[in-house]
């Protein structure tokens, strides 16, 4: 949301599409329990127990629920963990438990962070001076959007990163005079911020609550640990050759209707006006700096990230440092997204412990078993890519393929990092609809519609799957992962 002053806010990630209870979610409800009902009440299929089946339902039910949003999507979070124990699929309190992992306090420090980085004034500082780098080019002005906005994802949240270069460029097409729904250059600037976000994402664990949570996930059920730098030297690399293909790509199908860029002036002028940096926006970099440092070298020191986020978090509320208060930035938490990952986390480990995970490894996933690395990730990455127009709630797709792909590796003799980080990766690939958090910055501006991000976007997904799959198999064959 951008404030009278030209800030803006970071809010919760995921939103409730209607508060009201319509006629219509009521038959979506009564729909989807039908559903679990028939699901627990069909024969055990061999090879599950009566609990696993129901685990299975129940996860079909949550993501359904998820996906429709019949009621809000926190509420359901938790009521889908709670319902484990009376459904005697999985004693209460360790279902809680699983709920509460260091994932979900990880996600929600990023998100302070985020806001501690706006709070600072160095996010509109940083977008300003960026935006302002790359001259009147309209090629040039959208690399300059997409490009920092990729990087900075990287390390902050990648939707209050899509919101501050939102923010800049909407002040900057209007003042160009592109017109929404009728400007090219508007529709390229607009689909390229979340489109670069959202490849960003995947350049740390920082980048994104789905790769904590894919970490998680892959330590619990394959007790394999991968730390900050391995996940980063292949999402660093990754990012910085996506981003600039995604942006060759939008330049490409979407021709500019303008020559220049008129708006910059006021860019520069808005900097200027900003000073020399604040003492916030220098504690903010001085404690951010030491967070980054702590987070690339936690195999020397082995501090575990989501500890460092954590700290980071509580440091910004410290007497001397004060740049958050308590007040305002919990209303900033993704409370939605937090409540989210735990119950899938908790939902997916209940698939794992009673054996429905090796089920579908065997049963739906069994027949890939005897496929080449190379040919069985690009079936993965694309799984991941095009399952969003399917089910646009990434945390319900891991939840239920990382336990899975943990079997299927262990039966194939290679690392399960290898199959679950492709899955992870794509997981962020949201851009073929608008249809996630992510590119919902910038739809309601009205730049685009809905079918415009398809074109580029499987253009991207495309390039991005095949990348992703030979890089996964040469860091498997150099012993990386």
């Amino acid at each position: 949301m951008t404030r009278a002053d030209g800030s803006v806010t970071v809010g919760p990630a995921l939103s409730s599409a209607d508060a009201r209870f319509s006629p219509k979610k009521l038959l979506q409800l009564l729909g989807i329990s039908a559903l679990y009902l028939v699901l627990v009440t069909l024969p055990t299929p061999a090879g599950l127990t009566p609990a696993a089946q129901k685990a299975l339902a129940l996860m079909v039910a949550a993501v359904l629920t998820w996906v429709l949003e019949v009621i809000p999507i926190g509420i359901a979070s938790v009521l889908f963990v709670f319902l484990q124990g009376p459904l005697g699929i999985y004693p209460l309190g360790e279902a809680v438990t699983n709920f509460s992992t260091p994932t979900i306090f990880f996600i929600m420090a990023m998100f302070l962070i985020a806001t501690a980085f706006e709070e600072s004034g160095l996010g509109r500082r940083l977008s300003l001076w960026l935006a302002g780098l790359a001259g009147s080019n309209p090629r040039y002005v959208l690399l300059s959007f997409m490009l920092p906005t990729a990087i900075l994802s990287m390390v902050l949240a990648d939707i209050p990163t899509a919101v501050m270069f939102a923010s800049i460029a909407l002040g900057l097409l209007e003042r160009t005079g592109c017109l929404p729904g009728k400007s090219n250059f508007g529709r390229a600037v607009m689909m390229g911020i979340p489109i670069a976000a959202s490849i960003g994402g995947i350049g740390t664990p920082a980048g994104s609550g789905i790769n904590v949570m894919a970490l998680g996930l892959l330590k619990d059920t394959a007790h394999v640990n991968v730390n900050f730098l391995q996940w980063s030297a292949l999402g660093i690399p990754l990012v910085l050759i996506l981003t600039p293909i995604a942006w060759l790509i939008l330049t490409w199908v979407v021709p500019f209707e303008i020559k220049e860029v008129s708006g910059l002036d006021k860019v520069r002028a808005d900097l200027r006006r900003l000073g020399p940096l604040s003492a916030g926006e220098k504690r903010f970099v001085g404690i951010f700096a030491v967070t980054i440092v702590l987070w690339f070298t936690e195999p020397f020191h082995r501090i575990p990230a989501p500890f460092v986020a954590v700290a980071t978090a509580a440091l910004f509320f410290a007497p001397g440092v004060n740049l958050l208060n308590w007040k305002e930035a919990s209303g900033r938490i993704g409370w939605d997204v937090i409540l989210l990952v735990g119950a899938a986390n908790s939902l997916a480990l209940s698939l794992w412990k009673l054996g429905a995970a090796k089920w579908l490894a065997t049963g739906i996933l069994g027949g890939l078993g005897h496929t080449s690395l190379l040919t069985l990730v690009l079936i993965i990455a694309a799984f991941g890519v095009f399952s969003h127009l399917l089910i646009p709630v990434a945390t319900g797709l891991l939840a239920v393929m990382i336990p899975a792909l943990a079997v299927l590796a262990a039966g194939m003799g290679v690392n399960p990092a290898a199959l679950v980080i492709p899955i992870a990766f794509t997981a962020s690939c949201v851009f073929l609809l608008p249809l996630d958090p992510i590119p919902l910055v910038t739809y309601p501006y009205g730049y685009y519609k809905m079918l415009d991000m398809f074109k580029p976007g499987v253009l991207i997904a495309l390039v991005w799957i095949v990348l992703l799959a030979f890089l996964i198999v040469g860091a498997t064959g150099a012993g990386l992962i």
